[in-house]
């Protein structure tokens, strides 16, 4: 997610801070479900996979928009970005806009604030969302755009970053979604620092401004809440662990995840997840997916026993209504995919058997949407496999 929380990063598998994913080595080749004119014999599409299998199993796919990660602003202009998105997004959509679960897009760009608020920086960032925004409600005009920022808990500056009043991030989210026309804000639940050690009631001020940001521009606000964290019982342990690259990376344990999704309900419209990857998918199936985190993979065991006990506290409340004081209930609704493009050498047949599983070990847990980062690269290689 953000290596050093610089002016923007892109989140890649995760949306969180200070990791580098890595994969598993064992990544297969998808098939073509159903060709398309100008496909050649043999040629595989991931993505087009996903789409189909969605479809079949009336689930919804937003697909992530990353044209350049975390050096955008440095490195391209305005009218750069622009050009790229007029380029790539009528693209995709012609590619898998057919499928009824073509939902939506992901602007996949994380930025730490930067005081004063209403700078050049704000002005690019705002440019260049208002033009994805743009561009995906040409081809699609009923698709949904969305973004899912972090905020920064430590007021101390422990990790030497600024810290920034509630009201600040108001302020400029209400602007920002305003003038882009972003229909949902997916906010990161554990801010950019994702340590176990943050409360319910550190959460709650930052929830309720993003909220305010959200009702004042008239978009969305979802939760985007984590079932990975940093174990740690101190900002002076958390720092130690970061500098000696010890970070202990867990699953949230389910008793405080259920108190973590209460919180999200009474906020967000929706919740959606990261990290049932790594922590949480309970298969060994190979496939493009990540069970690893800061270069330790999760092992399977561990995988399974925390997929079992959501799985255990979603039985139990998912019959029940939407509580006083909440907007939705207290459940996952989609997780994130990370998608390496790391296909050589697997069958069409593996590939799609394991796809199959993860998005039936999914839907038992009432997830009904699929979150794909790296489409792009993706793309681009099914592309190029066709050639």
């Amino acid at each position: 997610m953000k290596n050093g929380l610089s002016l923007f990063t892109s989140i890649g598998l995760v949306a969180m801070i200070g990791m580098v994913i890595c994969c598993s080595n064992n990544v297969v080749p998808p098939n073509t479900v159903d060709k398309k004119d100008g496909d050649k014999e043999g040629s595989i599409d991931v993505l087009r996979m996903i789409y189909a299998i969605a479809e079949e199993e009336e689930m919804k796919v937003m697909a992530d928009l990353n044209m350049g990660g975390g050096m955008l602003y440095k490195k391209h202009t305005v009218d750069d970005v622009t050009t790229q998105y007029a380029t790539y997004i009528p693209k995709f959509h012609k590619r898998y806009g057919e499928y009824a679960s073509f939902w939506g897009w992901y602007i996949n760009n994380e930025l730490t604030l930067q005081p004063p608020l209403e700078t050049e920086i704000s002005g690019f960032w705002r440019a260049i969302w208002k033009s994805a925004v743009d561009e995906c409600k040409k081809v699609a005009p009923e698709s949904v755009v969305t973004i899912s920022p972090f905020y920064i808990m430590d007021r101390d500056k422990h990790r030497g970053f600024d810290f920034l009043e509630p009201i600040e991030y108001e302020q400029w989210w209400a602007k920002t979604l305003s003038h882009t026309g972003i229909d949902i804000l997916m906010l990161q639940d554990s801010g950019a620092e994702h340590l176990s050690f943050f409360s319910l009631e550190d959460r709650r001020p930052f929830f309720q401004a993003f909220k305010n940001a959200c009702d004042q521009a008239g978009s969305e606000l979802w939760l985007n809440v984590e079932s990975g964290e940093i174990d740690a019982d101190s900002w002076e342990e958390a720092v130690t662990m970061e500098q000696s690259k010890t970070q202990k990376w867990v699953y949230t344990p389910t008793e405080w995840l259920a108190q973590k999704l209460e919180l999200a309900a009474e906020y967000g419209e929706r919740i959606i997840n990261w990290g049932y990857y790594p922590f949480m998918t309970p298969t060994a199936s190979a496939g493009p997916f990540l069970f690893s985190v800061d270069g330790i993979e999760i092992p399977t065991n561990l995988r399974a026993e925390s997929y079992s006990s959501y799985r255990q506290y979603y039985e139990g409340i998912k019959d029940r209504g939407i509580q006083p004081g909440s907007l939705t209930k207290p459940l996952m609704r989609g997780t994130l995919w990370w998608l390496p493009v790391m296909y050589e050498g697997w069958s069409e047949e593996a590939i799609e058997k394991t796809i199959r599983e993860q998005i039936a070990d999914q839907k038992a847990l009432g997830f009904d949407m699929l979150w794909i980062v790296n489409a792009p690269a993706n793309m681009e290689w099914a592309i190029g496999k066709e050639k």
